[in-house]
């Protein structure tokens, strides 16, 4: 894209980081996303369509570039986040008074094939967390204590890695087994863990307040710790795990809604549990354990 055209659309793609960031309080990670969608997006409209301009945008350029990504065999869930990106960048554009109201408009029905998140059995969370604990060898470790306490509130609070990251020392009241969860939208809520691991969860609080760390999970540095950092420390957990599975951090916030749900509990609870902003986004778990049991079904039952 020639320089111009592309200081063109990048003042505009930064003017809705800036309101996703100041107005909306979207996540760091959720940004850094948008932006790269839609300067991709941008790269298309110039190299196929030689469209330099955001007033220039219709609705055929909209079909022809969510045609070729899935021409490209994009997933389906890349393609949702792609799409959600460029509806809510034309509807900024739209509200500001930098584009036209009503010249574009989405094609209905694409959502993507309905996949089955991955998700741990009750067995699977149990064994690993025990293997996790007995790793401890020394009671004054604070970063073999670190790990396990972040497996457990990724396994029995359902926290996205973000919030886990961010938590600190005063978000854990361990008298009546509740954390404070500040998530999308800086919007807070109250989660409880097990009473079973209070003891371990105190261990651990009394070892960081020897770091005086401001966050209640940091580095060997004293920082806090990175998306990155977690990922790093589940992958080599799993290593040393003589049964080795694929680990996420998000893979665990799917278990502890699969669980809640197999177990009875309400939707709406579940949804307060985990942030949703929207009971549609807690409802897919319904949906998936409906075809979950299905495919048991299918699997097992010998008139299948």
């Amino acid at each position: 894209m020639a320089e111009e055209e592309k200081k063109h659309f990048d003042i505009y793609i930064e003017l809705f980081c800036n309101y996703l960031r100041s107005v909306k309080s979207y996540s760091e990670n959720t940004i850094v996303n948008y932006r790269k969608d839609l300067l991709q997006f941008a790269e298309f409209c110039y190299k196929n369509w030689n469209i330099s301009t955001i007033s220039n945008i219709n609705n055929d350029i909209i079909r022809s570039y969510l045609s070729e990504l899935r021409l490209k065999r994009r997933m389906s869930s890349t393609i949702i986040r792609k799409r959600s990106a460029l509806s809510s960048f034309i509807r900024f554009l739209e509200q500001k008074g930098f584009m036209q109201k009503g010249l574009v408009s989405f094609p209905k029905g694409f959502r993507g094939e309905r996949k089955l998140p991955e998700s741990f059995t009750k067995n699977q969370i149990t064994n690993f967390l025990l293997f996790v604990k007995n790793q401890i060898k020394n009671d004054t470790n604070v970063f073999e204590y670190r790990d396990y306490v972040m497996i457990i509130f990724l396994s029995f609070c359902g926290v996205r890695a973000s919030e886990l990251i961010n938590m600190k020392k005063n978000h854990i009241d361990s008298q009546n087994c509740i954390i404070k969860v500040t998530g999308k939208g800086n919007k807070q809520r109250l989660v409880p863990f097990p009473d079973d691991f209070r003891k371990d969860i105190n261990c651990y609080i009394r070892l960081t307040q020897m770091n005086n760390w401001e966050f209640l999970f940091c580095n060997k540095s004293g920082k806090k710790l990175t998306r990155r950092g977690l990922f790093y420390i589940l992958v080599k957990k799993v290593e040393k795990y003589p049964d080795p599975v694929h680990m996420h951090p998000h893979k665990f916030r799917h278990t502890f809604a699969t669980l809640l749900l197999e177990n009875g509990a309400d939707i709406r609870m579940i949804q307060k549990l985990l942030g949703h902003e929207s009971i549609a986004t807690t409802e897919k778990y319904t949906h998936l354990d409906r075809e979950r049991k299905k495919q048991l079904y299918a699997k097992f039952h010998p008139h299948a």
